[in-house]
């Protein structure tokens, strides 16, 4: 990597370890509402009176329904439920959520970054910003924790947990009352199981959208949509 590249991104490191180059965006507040592993409500300290609505950059935490979508939930209840944090605003994304990482105040943990260290979330190597996240990912399946000490079949990529969602109800295989429940624009909602139609082989990296660099069998042709990467 050029000289010019590796001081850009020491820099970088440094601005989000120390906060010296938070922008107009950035907040601190006092966590509120957990919805699952990768988000949450945060009302800020200053400026405003509502909380607002974040998501965890670079990562996607199992979907309520899925096989350790509970435990991931939990373990950031029990990292940042009703602390107080440091919250660095990345982008919007198309829900208006605010896609984020975010210290923990004040011993600045680093919340996302333990996420991935102990299990509780997949890294999206697809688009993933911070690739210190893949060897803290590779060592947590390595040592089998959290969601990597489940068996290989329980172990489905929420993007592609949501995906088959998608593909089930685009056939008309969902319940009726499921799609009922259902409203537009809301993004925090339970997911119906779906039977586990993939094999995924972590390590190996494909081009499809669905892949988010994992490699996928499966069983037939399906039709790949482009908008996987804003639903959780």
């Amino acid at each position: 990597m050029p000289l010019r590249s590796l001081l850009l991104a020491a820099g970088a490191s440094l601005c989000w370890v120390t906060g010296a180059c938070a922008d107009d965006r950035d907040f601190s507040g006092t966590v509120r509402r957990i919805f699952d592993g990768d988000s949450f409500l945060v009302r800020p300290a200053k400026g405003a009176d509502k909380d607002i609505d974040v998501r965890l950059q670079d990562i996607d935490a199992p979907e309520k329904d899925q096989p350790y979508g509970n435990a991931a939930r939990a373990a950031l209840v029990n990292m940042i439920g009703d602390r107080n944090v440091f919250v660095d605003v990345i982008e919007d994304d198309r829900y208006g959520r605010k896609v984020v990482r975010v210290l923990r105040e004040p011993d600045r943990l680093d919340v996302i970054k333990t996420l991935v260290r102990d299990g509780h979330v997949w890294v999206y190597r697809r688009t993933v910003h911070d690739t210190s996240l893949i060897e803290l990912e590779d060592q947590a399946r390595a040592a089998r924790r959290g969601i990597w000490a489940l068996s290989e079949d329980e172990r489905m990529p929420p993007w592609q947990y949501r995906y088959l969602k998608r593909r089930n109800k685009k056939a008309g295989s969902v319940p009726a009352a499921s799609l009922e429940r259902a409203k537009p624009g809301c993004f925090h909602q339970t997911v119906p199981p779906v039977a586990a139609e993939l094999v995924v082989t972590p390590g190996a990296i494909v081009s499809g959208e669905a892949g988010a660099g994992w490699a996928i069998v499966v069983p037939e042709p399906v039709e790949i949509t482009t908008d996987l990467q804003g639903e959780r």
